[in-house]
């Protein structure tokens, strides 16, 4: 087949602050065995010597570009070279992991022999900071029964056709760390991905990477999150794989979702008091987005002074936006409220009205009349978030 005839492959690298591997990246793509390539850095405005070596190759190889200004991480990066990729295949390659050689005239055989593939993946080596290879990722094949039980494709061994990429969207920009997890996800729903046996790439593991810095504290929490948003349940292997999600518990987890950078609900007013204790009538006012609607607000009550079970029941009514939802007997000292909202609604006035009117008999607030209970914890959770606080709670 002459150059002409064979399909262009682009490669694109997301790029910030990595000079010291760059050039390791760039060369394993422009020295593979297949020339009709094209690599698209993007960079994100890195202030290290990246900038020079991006230059020194653009000015020497007619096939590499790159584009240097800030944007809004990852995979805003990787969205922004796919849409200046030229190419029917897509390889995505970090610029901190390389490619073996070969490994590009392997993934247009494949994809030739395969018209049917989506997408494809191969083994991947993975080594230390210095290239030397200390293992190997569990790559295996793959389909959506698959990748529910586990992430079984190692980034840099994936290619995938340009249409492909294209239907999906790019990658999910709300995503830090699992962007390509999701991602294959997305396109097992659609397409047979295939599987070569031979090594395709490298994934570097060094000690200011993503994985090794990000897995538990991003990475983790988004994985959950992707499982529920692409199956709609989380299994329970991948609860118990994270014991130190337990330990901090589901609501604190739930709580670190929330500083991801993607749409959620949030709580826009409420008069719970600054000290925790609800009023007769605790009103929270909910904002939910069309994009990750509010379908649940968890409220996490406790009664102060109480023992193992309450003297006095307390009987909690809840209304949304005026009508009669669910009543809840606490009869216990801590106590979760799961309240369902409409997803259909954009705002939500959650009137929670209790049973017991009571001053409390601390010197700060004993001029106030309260509900009778302290709501330590008022979160609105999206369809995801209540498959994540339901796994949790099973496990």
């Amino acid at each position: 087949m002459s150059h002409s005839q064979q399909p262009l492959v682009s490669i694109i690298t997301p790029s910030y602050n990595q000079g010291r591997f760059i050039r390791d990246t760039i060369n394993s793509i422009l020295t593979q065995d297949y020339a009709n390539l094209e690599h698209i850095v993007v960079d994100g405005g890195s202030t290290d010597d990246t900038l020079s070596i991006l230059q020194e190759y653009a000015q020497k190889d007619p096939r590499f570009r790159y584009i240097s200004e800030p944007d809004r991480g990852q995979s805003h990066a990787i969205n922004k070279g796919l849409a200046m990729a030229r190419g029917e295949i897509i390889g995505w390659l970090n610029s901190d992991d390389m490619y073996v050689p070969g490994a590009l005239q392997a993934t247009v055989h494949a994809f030739a022999s395969n018209p049917s593939w989506g997408m494809l993946h191969g083994n991947c080596h993975v080594t230390n900071e210095y290239g030397q290879v200390s293992s190997s990722y569990p790559s295996e094949p793959a389909d959506a029964k698959k990748l529910y039980q586990s992430c079984c494709i190692c980034q840099p061994s994936a290619f995938i056709r340009a249409n492909v990429f294209r239907h999906m969207g790019g990658v999910d920009e709300t995503l830090q760390f699992c962007m390509d997890y999701d991602l294959w996800m997305r396109i097992a729903k659609f397409y047979p991905i295939g599987y070569i046996a031979q090594y395709l790439g490298s994934a570097r593991i060094h000690g200011a990477c993503k994985s090794a810095t990000q897995w538990h504290s991003i990475g983790v929490p988004e994985v959950l999150r992707s499982l529920a948003k692409n199956y709609a349940s989380i299994p329970s292997h991948w609860i118990s794989y994270v014991p130190q999600y337990k330990g901090m518990g589901v609501l604190n987890l739930l709580k670190l979702y929330k500083t991801f950078p993607s749409n959620t609900s949030r709580i826009s007013s409420m008069n719970r008091s600054i000290d925790l204790w609800a009023p007769p009538v605790l009103r929270v006012i909910v904002e939910s987005v069309p994009s990750a609607p509010a379908q649940m607000l968890l409220v996490k009550g406790r009664v102060p002074g109480s023992t193992a079970r309450l003297a006095k029941p307390i009987v909690l009514t809840a209304l949304v936006n005026g009508a009669g939802v669910k009543s809840y007997t606490v009869e216990k000292p801590t106590f979760a409220l799961e309240i369902p909202l409409d997803p259909r609604a954009t705002m939500h006035r959650v009137d929670i009205s209790s049973s017991s009117v009571t001053a409390p008999t601390t010197p700060q607030v004993h001029h106030r009349m309260v509900g009778g209970y302290m709501a330590e914890e008022i979160i609105p959770l999206s369809h995801d978030e209540v498959l994540v606080y339901k796994a949790f709670a099973r496990s």
